[in-house]
Order: structure tokens, then sequence, then C-alpha cells
């Protein structure tokens, strides 16, 4: 009996090892062929989402393609065609919208990053290609019509041109500094060939012509019945404007008691002429004698200093 116990007992055990070996080997195997079936499914995904993104380039449906290619990364992180393809995408998009702004200049350096791209998608390359030429046309269209506006208004843009120049003619100093020194440097070279010295006079460095002091003297003073006054810029109108005084009076060794000159130098509604004095002495009239300028150098020289 003990015999039998022991054989059925060994028949038991050895079941029961043979059992349990067994549901071991069966949980392994269901849980390979899950993780299996979920990876395939996500390549699936993934695969799909692709194909989704190219199928909206081609169509030119940015906005679709960029949310198929992000779908696409949600399935497979690891995706190197993903990233690429939703930048270009992008960058696309973006052309079109400079390109719609006519901001060209902008337009054509991004499509250059584009076309450049040695990965990516050969569509969305032909595609910003073909947006290169369609801007470089519309660049040169604009020139053209820009170029012919131009042509068109040309003359009323020189008649306009002209009308300023004659307003700025009309309140340009008719004397300023430059010519007051080209004025004393001739008189400087006319009094050597004279034979004589000439000083400059002007306010704060006044002369006294034989007792009586320029230019203050023509203050409130007419000379032929128009008024006469010392300027700076001889632009006061209907008036004999004084731009300049010189005399030999203060430079003659010795000193001369007559024979010495004075000239105002006059603009009058901007024509030049040249005054003399060699009044030594006052009159019962009180009035001081001018004369024109019988010197042609004199009168010429300052009439080429004044048109200047």
């Amino acid at each position: 009996m003990k015999k039998v116990l022991i054989g059925v007992s060994s028949f038991l055990l050895v079941g029961l090892v043979t059992g349990c070996s067994n549901d071991n080997g069966t949980t392994s195997t269901t849980s390979e062929v899950t993780a299996t079936t979920t990876s395939d499914k996500k390549q699936a995904e993934y695969d799909s989402a692709m194909a989704k993104g190219k199928e909206a380039i081609v169509d030119k449906d940015m906005s679709k393609a960029i949310a198929a290619f992000q779908l696409a990364l949600e399935y497979n992180k690891d995706s190197k065609d993903a990233p690429i393809l939703i930048e270009q995408s992008k960058l696309y998009k973006e052309v079109v919208s400079l390109k719609e702004k006519k901001d060209y200049s902008k337009a054509l350096k991004k499509l250059t990053e584009l076309t450049d791209a040695k990965d990516g998608s050969q569509a969305l390359k032909q595609y910003g290609k073909e947006l290169t030429e369609e801007i470089n046309k519309e660049v040169i269209k604009e020139r053209e019509e820009s170029k012919k506006e131009s042509e068109k208004e040309a003359v009323p843009k020189k008649e306009v041109a002209e009308t300023k120049t004659t307003v700025e003619e009309t309140i340009t100093p008719k004397w300023n500094p430059q010519k007051k020194a080209e004025l004393a440097a001739f008189m400087a070279s006319w009094g050597t060939t004279m034979g004589q010295n000439y000083r400059e006079y002007y306010p704060g460095n006044e002369v006294s012509f034989y007792g009586t002091y320029y230019p203050s003297v023509l203050n409130n003073n007419t000379y032929d019945g128009v008024p006469i006054q010392w300027s700076y810029d001889g632009m006061t109108a209907n008036t004999h404007n004084v731009v300049g005084i010189y005399s030999d009076i203060d430079t003659a060794v010795p000193r001369k008691e007559m024979g010495n000159h004075l000239y105002l130098f006059v603009l009058y509604n901007g024509q030049p002429s040249v005054l003399i004095t060699m009044q030594n002495q006052g009159n019962n009239e009180n009035v001081l004698y001018f004369d024109q300028t019988q010197n042609a150098d004199l009168i010429n020289g300052f009439t080429q200093i004044v048109g200047n």
C-alpha cells in the first residue's frame, strides 16, 4: 500500500510542476504580443499622420500639414522627418503672407532658406522656386510701372522744381560773408594797382572821413531821394543798401588833408553800384555829395562779386 501511495504522490507532484511551468510560458508570450501590437499601432498612426501631412503639402494647405506632422510627433517623438517638415511648412506659409504684404525682400530671403535646405520635402522646395519666380516677376513689373509714372510726372516735377528755385532765389540774401571776403580781396588787389591802400569799415569799426563818421551818418538819410542805409544782406527793397565801405584816408603816409577817397558799395533792388566822395569839408546845405564811380574796373569787379 505504501508503494502505491508514493507512486501516486510522485505522479501528482510531477503533474503540478509541469502545470506551473506551462502557466509562466503563456504569460510571457501574451506580454510580448501586447507590446508588439501597441508598437505596430503607434507606427501605423505615425505613418498615417505623415501621409496626411504630405498630402496637405501637395494641396498647399500648410495649416493642415503642420497639424498632421505635429500629430505624427505624438506617436513618434524621435522622428527626424516630422520636425523638419513642420519648419518647412511654417516657412512656406510665412513666405506666402510676406508676398501678399508685398514685403518682397524679406520673402525672397526666407525662400532661399527653404530652397537651399538639404533635407525635407522636395515638393515644398519646388513650390519655393515657383514662388521665387513669381515674386521676381512682380518686382520687375512694379519697377517698370514706377518708371512709367516717373516719366509721366517728369514735366510737372520740373515745373515745381523751377517754382521752388524761383522762391529760393527771392529769399536768398544778395550779400553774405563770402562775398564780403571776396570784396576785401578785390579791394586789396585793386588798391595796389591804383597805388593806394584801402581799409574796410562797418558798424563798430567806423571811419572819420574829414569829421563825418561812416556808416552811422547813413542812418535816416537819402541818396538821390531814396533811403540809404547800412545792410548786411542787401535785401531791403527800394533802398540803397550799403554792403561795403572802403577808404584810404587812414593809410596815407603822410596823412593828406585832401584827395582821399571813400567808396560806398551799394545794392539797390539787387542792382550793384559804387558811389564815391572826396568831400573834405561841410557846406551851407549840410549835404554830403556822392557820385557814381567812373572807374570801370571797380564797378565791374563789384558787379562780378554780386553775381557769383
